[in-house]
């Protein structure tokens, strides 16, 4: 994972990706002054090494004196071409446009003479501020295909309602120097805008993806051609957890990585940034790598990043637990550790016999209750935690914070929970059917994949330890093959 470093209000913005060799590269936006591109390498996918700023913003005159907005790279002919966003202050930085710039090394960077090389289009696009007050044209990312670069942009349609007219604007190149605008390439008259657009292919099906503004969901739409017309896949179209956003993919040792920024939010309010130890006072991470998959409809899923393993301080072994229930003082049969049984109306918690810190659990659950799950860095005296639920026969996955608190006047003990995550299932989750897991626990991130489907990635820090198992109510619930290793913590510097 990955954040910047620095006194104060540091806050990664959006990122690009680009794979190099042994190497993956990330350029990111630095917030809030938009004035410079940074630039991080690692060679796992999860510790990270800072790299000299890759750009800035220009002198007075410029099209981008003003600020630097979301970037891509791509390679051409033995170069690497940077295209950016570009705001001058002649437009107080309210018109965006394509500047451009080009490097040998991934280090040394030297903007075009001719930016911008591109702007909207008055035929196609909002390119005036008469309208809304600005202009959307940012987020360029070109892919190439048949000898052609089509490159996918944030901007908004020249006609149709003001609030829906957020589309996928398109320009194309042979060179990646002289750009051509051409019509959208997807219009689905829903949203404001459609941020980070991105256009690839995973055998042989073109995906699109782009974060939406108005939920900060990461979506994507299916089409059998680059120019589209692209579609809602069968999933409902939600690529990666909540709180991901503006992602980028890329290719990188034979996998399709999906990497985003990601800062925590719940449906109905904010959550608090918790881990006040870490440098990000903000609250954005670029956090784990995703893996995309194909499932047999064509639908995407995220799946777990496989670099977790090199993390892993000891082999994989089952965790000592207790001999009686947490909550209820059942006593436990040895033949079956993991298996925990509460009463109708009943709740009852299972724990390992000491604390663990960052960890990777896996296993299978079994689940022949009305509700239960997994528990994690919970304190064994006043079971406040991390609980996952699990409902049989529901596709939804929620993670909970529950945590004692004394009223800061009185000293009086309470408690706040809180909805930290809301993930969804492709299917609805089995009653009595063994269902695989892997649970990834490091620093502040928290990861769970069921059926090797990542449903839940999100950052909480308020707890760093404590005890790990199941829980149930009104039902069995029963964890086979339960093996976990305390992992090492990852370096960024």
């Amino acid at each position: 994972m990955y954040v910047p470093r620095g006194f104060g209000y540091s806050e990664v913005g959006d990122i690009e990706v680009f794979p190099l060799g042994d190497e993956l590269h990330l350029f990111h936006l630095t917030l809030p002054n938009h004035d410079l591109v940074q630039h991080a390498v690692t060679t796992d996918g999860l510790s990270w090494r800072g790299l000299p700023a890759a750009l800035r913003t220009s002198d007075p005159g410029a099209c981008d004196d003003d600020q630097i907005w979301t970037m891509s790279v791509t390679e051409h002919d033995g170069e690497y071409i940077m295209l950016y966003t570009a705001l001058g202050k002649a437009d107080d930085g309210q018109v965006q446009r394509t500047g451009s710039a080009v490097s040998t090394d991934l280090f040394s960077w030297t903007k075009s003479d001719r930016n911008p090389v591109a702007a909207a289009d008055s035929r196609w696009y909002e390119a005036s501020r008469d309208d809304s007050g600005r202009v959307s044209w940012r987020d360029p990312k070109p892919v190439r295909h048949d000898g052609t670069y089509y490159a996918a942009v944030c901007a908004r349609e020249k006609d149709g309602p003001l609030l829906r007219r957020g589309c996928v604007g398109l320009m194309t190149s042979t060179d990646l120097q002289t750009w051509e605008v051409r019509p959208p390439l997807f219009t689905p008259r829903r949203y404001w805008d459609l941020e980070c657009p991105q256009v690839f292919t995973i055998n042989g099906t073109f995906y699109l993806t782009a974060g939406i503004m108005e939920d900060r969901t990461q979506r994507y739409w299916m089409a059998t051609s680059i120019t589209g017309p692209y579609l809602v896949p069968p999933d409902g179209g939600v690529l990666a957890p909540l709180g991901h956003y503006a992602g980028r993919l890329c290719t990188w040792q034979g996998r399709h990585l999906y990497l985003c920024w990601h800062r925590p939010g719940r449906q109905d309010g904010p959550v608090d940034v918790d881990w006040t130890t870490m440098v990000n006072t903000a609250g954005k991470f670029v956090v784990a790598p995703l893996v995309l998959a194909q499932r047999e409809d064509g639908s995407l899923r995220c799946e777990r990043f496989p670099g977790w393993a090199a993390y892993q301080e000891t082999p994989l072994s089952e965790p000592p637990g207790m001999t009686t229930s947490r909550l209820r003082g059942s006593p436990i049969l040895p033949a079956s550790p993991w298996s925990l049984t509460a009463s109708p109306g009943e709740m009852d918690l299972l724990l390992t016999e000491s604390d663990v810190q960052d960890v990777y659990a896996e296993g299978t659950i079994h689940l022949d209750a009305t509700i239960g799950g997994l528990a994690f860095r919970v304190d064994a005296e006043s079971s406040a935690g991390y609980f996952i639920e699990l409902q049989a026969g529901a596709r939804e996955v929620i993670l909970k914070k529950w945590l004692l608190i004394r009223d800061q006047w009185s000293g009086q003990p309470w408690f706040r929970m809180e909805i930290l995550q809301r993930g969804t299932l492709n299917q609805p989750f089995p009653a009595s059917t063994p269902v695989a897991f892997t649970l990834i626990l490091s620093g502040p991130y928290i990861e769970l994949a069921l059926a090797g489907e990542v449903v839940l990635a999100t950052l909480s820090g308020e707890r760093q330890s404590g005890r790990l198992g199941p829980w149930t109510e009104s039902g069995t619930i029963t964890v086979r093959d339960f093996r976990a290793a305390p992992l090492r913590p990852l370096q960024h510097r």
